[in-house]
């Protein structure tokens, strides 16, 4: 059933939903234990450890787990999930099996994800971007320091990564931690003009396809003159949503739903193009390619360019 994706500061049914949503994914009740992650990355010869204490793990720790996963496999551009023309198509297909996921815990088929428009936030002075609804105890809590009020404050982060070999790290529970405009390199939000910018580029991606290219891929992704766009939210939050766990903080997934957004805005323009595609290009970025995925079924790019089987943004009904 096609759900229908809005901005999370306009509806508040939506809103109550995803944060019931996060809350009830995050239970520590899926059967699986830290020692299960790392048995299934020793027999599978997988490029990541995951040590530290052994505890049971949500469904919602699960997702953070295979974002790192994604992340530690390279590919002969990039990884797994960035860095090369898999981004956006990658995190299409992780939002698509979250959001299954809440329509599950939540009874509800018809659930679509929120998005949150940062854009618009980026159009605010310095000091009042910070201090919007979304950063209060009625969204998803503060905007800095430890998160202890509102729904979210009954989340937990059991996943880390170690910052400096990048090994995931199975550690006691803790509040998530944010640290919004406080990194000297990203003190604002991408702005209008940023989007804009993406949406004017008029191919998907090109040769080299890394982060140097200009493309719409890698402006979105936000490596052009960045950190901008995507990468920029992430900096600009900093706290939990700067190593490859940042799914800790359920702020990645109305950033990444934001961002696909964009991409829709861009196909609706440009036509529902990808590059690269079969058998040319950096293998495991084409068309054909089967991505990364321990969440449902695996998909390759060219199952997800029209994701109209699970979902529409709210502006096009408006259309």
């Amino acid at each position: 059933m096609t759900s229908t994706r809005e901005n999370m500061l306009v509806s508040d049914t939506v809103r109550d939903q995803f944060l019931q949503g996060m809350v009830d994914l995050d239970q520590p009740n899926s059967g699986v234990f830290a020692r299960d992650l790392a048995a299934f990355l020793r027999n599978n010869n997988l490029p990541l450890e995951i040590r530290g204490i052994d505890q049971e793990l949500s469904t919602y720790d699960i997702f953070v787990f295979w974002h790192v996963l994604a992340m530690s496999i390279p590919l002969s551009v990039g990884n797994g999930a960035h860095s090369g023309p898999i981004f956006l198509p990658w995190h299409r297909m992780y939002l698509i099996r979250l959001e299954e996921n809440l329509q599950r815990v939540l009874g509800d088929p018809d659930f679509g994800l929120p998005y949150w428009d940062w854009a618009a936030d980026g159009e605010l002075s310095v000091q009042d971007q910070w201090r919007t609804d979304l950063w209060s105890s009625d969204y998803i809590g503060e905007a800095r320091g430890a998160v202890r009020s509102g729904p979210i404050a009954n989340m937990a982060v059991r996943l880390v990564q170690d910052a400096q070999n990048g090994m995931l790290v199975s550690t006691p529970p803790r509040p998530i931690q944010r640290a919004s405009g406080l990194d000297a390199r990203v003190r604002t939000l991408p702005t209008e003009a940023h989007v804009e910018a993406a949406l004017n580029q008029n191919v998907y991606d090109q040769s080299p396809w890394n982060q140097s290219v200009v493309s719409h891929r890698n402006v979105l992704e936000g490596w052009v003159q960045g950190p901008q766009l995507h990468n920029r939210v992430h900096v600009w939050i900093g706290g939990d949503m700067g190593p490859g766990t940042s799914p800790n903080d359920p702020a990645f997934f109305l950033n990444h739903c934001n961002v696909d957004r964009i991409w829709e805005l861009w196909m609706n323009q440009n036509g529902r193009d990808y590059q690269p595609g079969r058998n040319r290009g950096p293998q495991g970025h084409r068309i054909d390619s089967t991505m990364v995925s321990i969440m449902g079924a695996a998909l390759a790019p060219e199952q997800v360019l029209d994701p109209s089987r699970w979902y529409v943004y709210d502006h096009q009904l408006i259309a």
